[in-house]
Formats: C-alpha cells, structure tokens, sequence
C-alpha cells in the first residue's frame, strides 16, 4: 500500500496501473485532471474516517493506492551499468528510504539489499520520497551467514566484471588496512560501494575479502556517522568527480 499523493504520482510515472485506489470526495474533486485517465473501477471513493482506519499515515491528504510488489522490485539491470550500491544489513526503515533516495539523485545504476528493513515497509517508501520506484534492485534474504555468502558471491561477480570493490567504514586506527579519504578513491571506475549495518558495519567476512576502504574523516568525539548522512557525500562524489572530468575535458578542447 503506498500513502498519499505524490507517491502516487511517482507510482504513475512508471505507466503502471495501481491495483486499486481509495481516496476521499474532497481529494477526487481537487485531483480530477490527475485521475482522468484511471480506469474507474479502479478507484473507491471512501469516507475521511475510513480512509484514516486503512492506512498507518496519522494525517493522509486524502489517497491510497495498492500497488503490485513485482511492479516495484525491477531486479532487471542494464549491461551498461557502472555504479552499484551494496547494502549489508540496513535495519532503519528512515535510512533506507533515505539511501533510495540519495542514490537516485547520485545516479546509482543499481542497489542490492543484503537483508535488513524490508523496502515495502510504508516508512521506507515515504523516506524515499518516492525514489524506490525509479531505480532498479534486489534483495537477498535469510540469516546473516546466508546474507553474507549472497554478498561475497556477488560481489565476487563484479570483481571479475571489472568494478571496484570499496567498504566504507569509520576510521579504525588499530586496523592494519589503510583507510583512504573518499575524495583519493578514483571514483571515474565502475564502483561497487558498499555500506553497512547501522550498528555493526559491514560483515567482518566482507571485509576480509575486499580490502578497499574509504572514510570519511571527522572529528574523533564521535564514534560514528549516521550510514544515511555517509552516503550523501560518498554518492555524490561520483557525480561531482564526473562533472569535473567533463567540465576540464571541454577546457582543454578550447
């Protein structure tokens, strides 16, 4: 069930059908150029109390939808993709929706879930802002060992594909890896990035296999960053370094 109206409208972006809409006189009336082309037995027009008792958003602006789970986890990945985000383990509904939304913004190709928060959970579709239905991905599923044996086989693949494999994680000045500045990774290669579980970091096996790891320094009076927080410069810092490269290659050109 997805709640309200914009995530309705990035819903309709895909040109696909809701399996049933429920929504409020008022929200029909205010709405009626949106749902014009709607097949209208798709929609139930229902009281404001109703409305309030079928849905888990304290203040609903007047719409529901249910929506097929199949129309939103599009697995399918292009041949031509070059960044991927890994997930090891993300519990918090809120920073779920919050990386989905970050990394369709940043560009991300693709974004595979080891385990963790559901992505149909209604907090992550309303953290997302919509995002989760414009950006491909998949999601492994079992105990933390299975999860992790998911991981290091896929990540195995796209080592051999030819991505980079890169950890972020918290400075650890008693690990004998070196951990670098994210702004010294070259950022222009296929990236696979991974990020990990709010309490624990990525799956110590993980770590063992791949041993690029980028940080993001900050003042030691905090033990750790939010992973939503990390992934907004760690993302981002692809599309800036690509901008650059563009913008100092149309330079040299003149």
């Amino acid at each position: 069930c997805i709640e309200g109206t914009h995530l309705l409208e990035e819903f309709m972006k895909l040109g696909i059908n809701p399996f049933h809409i429920i929504a409020t006189e008022l929200w029909l009336l205010k709405n009626n150029d949106f749902i014009k082309n709607i097949n209208s037995d798709l929609i139930s027009m229902v009281s404001k109390e109703a409305l309030i008792s079928a849905v888990s958003t304290k203040n609903p602006d007047g719409v529901a939808a249910i929506v097929q789970k199949s129309s939103l986890s599009k697995s399918q990945h292009e041949k031509d993709e070059d960044f991927i985000l890994i997930l090891d383990r993300i519990q918090d509904p809120g920073n779920l929706g919050n990386l989905f939304r970050t990394a369709l913004a940043a560009g991300v190709d693709r974004i595979i879930l080891g385990g963790g928060a559901s992505p149909f959970n209604k907090k992550v579709l309303r953290a997302s802002c919509g995002s989760i239905f414009h950006i491909p991905f998949q999601r492994f599923e079992g105990n933390e060992e299975k999860i992790c044996s998911y991981l290091l086989n896929t990540l195995d693949e796209l080592s051999k594909a030819g991505f980079q494999i890169v950890l972020a994680s918290g400075e650890n000045k008693a690990s004998k890896v070196s951990y670098k500045p994210y702004w010294e990774l070259n950022w222009l290669k296929p990236t696979a990035l991974i990020l990990g579980n709010e309490g624990n970091g990525i799956h110590n096996k993980i770590k063992e296999a791949f041993r690029e790891i980028i940080t993001i320094p900050h003042n030691e009076l905090v033990e750790s960053l939010n992973v939503a927080c990390v992934a907004v410069p760690l993302l981002l810092e692809r599309k800036r370094v690509a901008l650059t490269s563009i913008s100092e290659n149309k330079s040299d050109s003149i």
